[in-house]
């Protein structure tokens, strides 16, 4: 049977955004926390750093501050240097339901320097220890219209970067949602009158930023967001013309209580 492990996060104010409910950035960091306390767990040794190629995130239903949630890691597939984890989050007391936010990862085994390098003897086993199982493969990305974008631009601050001295990939997300705010308000579209709700979030890291460096974001919609209605958000950001991260989110701009 597939190793699981659990832990409880209740979302905290500084987790949400203006509508009360939690971001896709903190949530995206519950991710990454529950990972290392699950290897932590085990006494995974390495002398490698795991970094993220790909996220896949489905948000089933808006999260409420102070909700409390029970999310659980397992593993889902391994290769010599990637390993592929999965997350469910339910409601705290309901773990015989429905996740209420579903995810999976692509991780990437590196040395220091970041080159990819093969997992330590017996890594796959620790998770699955019935035997291995393939990496669930991915869609790619839609392609990007050929329309010009919205634009913006971002700094890579100190509180965005991690252990690694990259850019955490939170602060990616955050990033992605700063810029498509930017391009709702110039359109005149506010929290005011608008609760914008990811649906879900796909997320592809290519590359690397580092503090100081100056980032480039385009976004493009698919329908412009209108009230009541689902839209697509496509978006890139680039440093110096070289893409660092594609997303594809889907979005519903719900009735504004």
């Amino acid at each position: 049977m597939p190793r699981q492990f659990r832990h409880t996060y209740t979302v905290r104010y500084n987790e949400c955004d203006c509508y009360g409910f939690l971001t896709p950035a903190a949530f995206v960091r519950y991710m990454q926390d529950i990972a290392l306390l699950d290897a932590e767990d085990v006494r995974f040794t390495q002398s490698g750093f795991w970094i993220v190629k790909r996220s896949v995130i489905t948000f089933h239903t808006p999260v409420p501050m102070h909700t409390e949630l029970e999310l659980t890691t397992f593993g889902m597939g391994f290769t010599r240097i990637t390993g592929q984890r999965g997350y469910d989050a339910r409601l705290v007391g309901a773990s015989d339901g429905p996740p209420i936010i579903s995810a999976r990862t692509l991780w990437v085994y590196v040395d220091q320097r970041g080159r990819p390098i093969r997992m330590p003897e017996g890594t796959a086993e620790v998770w699955l220890p019935d035997g291995p199982q393939a990496i669930q493969a991915e869609p790619a990305l839609p392609a990007f219209p050929e329309q010009p974008p919205a634009m913006s631009s971002a700094a890579v601050r100190f509180s965005d970067t991690d252990l690694m001295r990259h850019m955490n990939n939170a602060a990616y997300v955050e990033v992605l949602d700063n810029a498509a705010w930017e391009a709702y308000s110039q359109a005149e579209i506010t929290a005011e009158t608008a609760t914008l709700c990811a649906l879900s979030y796909d997320i592809e890291y290519l590359e690397s930023a580092l503090l100081g460096e100056q980032l480039e974001i385009q976004s493009w919609f698919d329908p412009f967001p209108q009230a009541g209605q689902e839209f697509t958000r496509l978006q890139q950001i680039t440093r110096a013309g070289r893409v660092l991260v594609r997303t594809g989110s889907r979005w519903i701009w719900r009735p504004t209580a």
